[in-house]
């Protein structure tokens, strides 16, 4: 909350805390300190050196404050992971893929599509489709000549056909290239009409731009490359890519995504080093640049085996390896300010490489892949848009309590005025509110006193509360409920409630150590 929400209380300047002093200046110091501690009070801890919140005694929580969230929105932003919900409620009511790593994977007409991989024991070759509006997986069964198991290929979608080159098979790095046809579930070699393609490969990048199917880099069994080439669908011609600019170093299984008719390109691996540099491929004028950053940004770490997204305005990178461990981290490019983000986020998948990532709508799907020990076919959703909570309706819940004799156990009598109250909300807020309710000697006292008191409404008994007005015991029963000072309180108002709150053991607003 806007700490200038209401004006700061302001305040004579407080006297020395040596030698004493008259009346008037410890009236003086209790003003000050009234004024102060209210204000940091409706401030909600008052801004910090860095413009941020002090956080209270009872949270780290930076966001935290007396009055709720340091932010100038009312409603709580939450970014999790979750398990993404079928839509049926048994899994093997689906035909779900089997756990597996390195698999294609692309998204056509609100489905997305998962083909092959590596199994535990063996490259596949199956094909598995879900279904964003059923929530359904099922297994896509082909026809024609289906490729043979692979893993760590690219796949990409041209009009209403996958293309899908190379790959691993397990024992050979390979370069054939083949079609599936979405209309008709019908698998078929690409009719090549000229040039020479692509050398045997797996781990490179995987492109379209237009009609046009690029690759570049990867690795053949003995060399990491560096190399790009295209194939343009339409005229059915490999050709080498005569490339300008600051060309990658040679790598495998980098992450790439495009955006707005280029590619970037992050980290992978040259068979020595993990790298986290950072390539921008513009398609049109074939040109690669070193993306600029911001240092004031997080950048991931060096990384192979991770996945890139684009969302908006935004590109997204998860997971991967490090040479040590399995990551699970989700970072954010924003491409306006040229600058990493760490998203936190809750619940995140377990650290995993290999992994299948895809956009759909407004939600990014993670898909199986590697933990270090074993291949996985867990599936999961991360909301880019946070999920707005509404705010919270507690404080005015609590403060209609407070004038509802419905809810009312105990009443109170100050200067000939009634006040209702909660005997069980007061005594766990205030030791002495405890001690008259709870402890048997002082129960017994306040019930002989309530006893010699007035009679409310349908003869229930007032407690009477002398030497503190009405107007001042209000706004001490305001705090026990609400724990929140009305911002427009004066010096006054705010001494008399500091000195209240200590005749009643509220220690947070008592004065003390004047």
């Amino acid at each position: 909350m806007d700490s200038g929400a209401g004006a700061p209380i302001s305040s004579p300047e407080p006297s020395s805390r040596g030698g004493g002093g008259s009346a008037g200046d410890v009236i003086d110091r209790a003003s000050g300190i009234a004024a102060n501690r209210l204000a940091r009070h409706l401030a909600g801890g008052g801004p910090s050196a860095a413009g941020g919140c002090e956080t209270s005694p009872s949270t780290t929580d930076p966001h935290y404050s007396f009055l709720g969230p340091c932010t100038p929105s009312s409603r709580a932003v939450v970014r999790r992971w979750r398990p993404v919900q079928y839509g049926c409620t048994s899994e093997k009511a689906m035909e779900l893929p089997g756990d597996r790593s390195g698999a294609a994977s692309v998204v056509y007409n609100d489905a997305l599509y998962v083909l092959g991989g590596y199994g535990g024991s063996g490259r596949l070759d199956d094909l598995f489709k879900f279904d964003f509006n059923t929530r359904l997986w099922s297994q896509v069964h082909t026809k024609g000549d289906t490729p043979t198991g692979r893993e760590n290929n690219g796949a990409v979608v041209i009009k209403n056909h996958m293309y899908l080159f190379g790959g691993y098979s397990g024992y050979n790095w390979l370069n054939d290239f083949h079609c599936f046809n979405f209309d008709t579930s019908t698998w078929a070699p690409v009719e090549v009409k000229g040039g020479s393609p692509p050398s045997t490969r797996f781990g490179y990048v995987s492109s379209v731009h237009g009609s046009v199917f690029f690759v570049f880099g990867g690795y053949d069994g003995q060399t990491w490359l560096n190399d790009m080439h295209e194939f343009d669908v339409e005229e059915g011609v490999w050709s080498q890519t005569h490339v300008l600019g600051y060309i990658p170093t040679g790598r495998s299984c980098p992450s790439w995504a495009y955006h707005e008719g280029s590619v970037y390109l992050f980290g992978g691996y040259d068979g020595v080093h993990r790298m986290n540099d950072f390539h921008r491929f513009e398609m049109s004028n074939r040109k690669w640049s070193v993306v600029a950053t911001r240092s004031s940004g997080q950048p991931p770490s060096p990384r192979y085996f991770h996945a890139s997204v684009v969302h908006g305005n935004s590109l997204y990178l998860f997971g991967g390896y490090s040479g040590q461990e399995r990551l699970n981290d989700l970072h954010e490019f924003r491409f306006d300010l040229q600058t990493w983000f760490l998203v936190q986020t809750e619940n995140p998948p377990s650290g995993r490489s290999s992994l299948v990532a895809q956009v759909h709508n407004n939600s990014l799907y993670v898909f199986g892949g590697y933990n270090g020990s074993i291949v996985l076919n867990d599936f999961h959703e991360f909301r880019f848009d946070p999920i707005h909570v509404p705010a919270s309706t507690m404080e005015d819940d609590l403060r209609r309590l407070m004038t509802a004799p419905e809810f009312a156990d105990v009443a109170f009598l100050v200067e000939g005025r009634r006040l209702l109250a909660n005997k069980a909300l007061l005594a766990s807020r205030s030791e002495h509110f405890c001690a008259m309710f709870y402890s048997c000697g002082l129960r017994e006292a306040a019930a002989a006193t309530a006893g010699r008191s007035h009679q409310g409404d349908g003869g229930s008994a007032c407690v009477p509360i002398t030497d503190v007005d009405y107007e001042t015991f209000n706004l001490l029963l305001e705090y026990i409920y609400t724990d929140k000072v009305s911002p427009d309180l004066n010096t006054g108002q705010a001494l008399s409630l500091l000195i209240t709150a200590g005749m009643f053991c509220i220690d947070r607003l008592r004065v003390s150590n004047m």
